[in-house]
């Protein structure tokens, strides 16, 4: 589906973020995370009193486990798919234009490879030196993140590096009885602090440190709204992402209309 970069809606622009099947993603992604944390936390603090209520909301040591394991394993399909959806698009865009134009080598696909925009690049570390300076008035000049900042790829790689070690380890706890005909009780309990932990690690991070930057923060508060729309407003484009905002106003004939940093 073709989105447009740029809509309009109450005479307001809108600028294109999001894809539906990203927005899909992102909603099983939270609900699961969501789901897994009010069901696996009364386990790991039972000791505390809200542990029992929480726990038999979810149907109590009948049901909750099982609402855990689901949730799961959703989570750790949607990483499967996520993954398999990132290289077909890598191996048909990417790779696939490389190809028609003859110019496809090793070096080129690394090249390629290492310039989408998730992946860190040297502009993130700029970016982020330039933050400093800007926080620190030492340097006047408002931050121009690009499409995808280093603060939202932090935010990206965060869970996606995490649900490899939460999925096994938390598959490890489901199957004990026949993982430890295999492997020794220490490696389970080995995976039990695995998982645990980094859950904590995890939900800490995009309770806090996500949700307030995409919905909390004065600007946002009380729901930012692109995962749902898969648009930003331009106030929001100026404030976030003012590179990409430039790039996009020239490339749709707008120059003429480009508003400075610092304007609501």
């Amino acid at each position: 589906m073709k989105y447009p970069k740029i809509a309009y809606r109450n005479g307001k622009r809108y600028f294109y973020r999001f894809s539906l099947v990203q927005r899909i993603q992102h909603i099983i992604l939270f609900t699961t995370v969501i789901t897994l944390s009010l069901t696996g936390f009364p386990l790991r603090y039972y000791d505390k009193p809200w542990a029992e209520p929480l726990y038999n909301f979810f149907g109590g040591i009948e049901v909750a486990p099982w609402i855990h394991r689901i949730a799961g394993s959703i989570l750790l399909g949607l990483f499967v798919f996520h993954t398999g959806y990132w290289i077909y698009l890598f191996f048909k865009n990417r790779i696939g234009r490389l190809r028609r134009e003859n110019r496809l080598t090793f070096g080129n696909s690394v090249r390629e490879f290492f310039s989408q925009e998730m992946i860190p690049n040297a502009k993130d570390g700029r970016d982020l030196i330039d933050m400093f300076k800007y926080l620190l008035y030492f340097s006047n000049r408002p931050l121009r993140y690009d499409r995808i900042s280093w603060k939202e790829k932090f935010d990206y790689f965060a869970p996606y590096w995490g649900i490899p070690i939460l999925g096994p380890a938390g598959a490890a706890l489901w199957f004990r009885d026949e993982f430890t005909q295999v492997f020794p009780g220490i490696v389970l309990n080995a995976f039990y602090i695995m998982h645990t932990d980094e859950a904590l690690l995890a939900a800490l991070f995009l309770f806090f440190v996500h949700w307030y930057n995409v919905h909390y923060s004065p600007e946002k508060f009380p729901l930012g709204t692109v995962f749902l729309t898969g648009y930003l407003s331009e106030s929001d484009m100026i404030h976030e992402h003012y590179a990409e905002y430039v790039r996009t106003m020239k490339e749709e004939g707008l120059e003429h209309e480009i508003k400075p940093q610092g304007h609501h």
